[in-house]
């Protein structure tokens, strides 16, 4: 049987060609990993934006450049935001926030509003410090630019708006017509 194949390929002068025994770890040939670490992999394109004045979105893997320079955005930005977290604590803990004002009940309301004003700021601001970390670990990793959500890049003109983002505008449209990406900081807007 085995001969008989032979003859017929060599009859139409096509060879067979020879099985291939490289085995991954898992059991599976190093072809088919590949091709599955290269589906997995974001793929670079790029597409237009929505809106009066359209751009082109350069959806693809960072240089080496852009990514210091990311860095180097993100670190000033977490020092500056620092100091303002820091003032902005000394300002709502200071011992003329702690005493309510006795004149006027105007006065005292107005003083406790500037103080929650105050704190809800900080929160958010903490919110954001916690963010750029984030996004500055992501730089160390090599995982910096890639959607969390769905593993495609990152636009780099998002990445220059938001530095600390997490997921495409693709993504947080998506999160926030359907609803959840609370994991990635898409909450649903409150109702008033």
């Amino acid at each position: 049987m085995a001969k008989n194949a032979t003859k017929s390929a060599k009859a139409t002068g096509k060879q067979k060609a020879p099985k291939k025994t490289g085995k991954v770890s898992a059991g599976k040939p190093a072809k088919k990993v590949e091709a599955e670490v290269e589906e997995k992999a974001p793929k670079a394109r790029n597409e237009m934006s929505k809106g009066q004045n359209p751009v082109i979105l350069h959806k693809r893997k960072l240089t080496k450049k852009e990514i210091e320079e990311f860095r180097e955005v993100l670190v000033e930005r977490r020092r500056v935001m620092t100091g303002d977290v820091e003032e902005m604590e000394k300002e709502a803990f200071s011992d003329e926030t702690k005493s309510v004002s006795t004149n006027h009940l105007a006065d005292s309301s107005s003083e406790q509003w500037e103080q929650e004003f105050t704190l809800a700021r900080i929160e958010n601001e903490t919110e954001e410090l916690k963010e750029i970390n984030r996004a500055l670990e992501k730089i160390e990793n090599g995982s910096y630019g890639v959607c969390e959500a769905t593993g495609d890049f990152i636009s780099i003109e998002r990445l220059r708006a938001m530095p600390y983002t997490r997921i495409t505008i693709e993504a947080r449209n998506k999160f926030e017509r359907e609803g959840g990406g609370e994991e990635y900081g898409v909450y649903p807007e409150r109702g008033v």
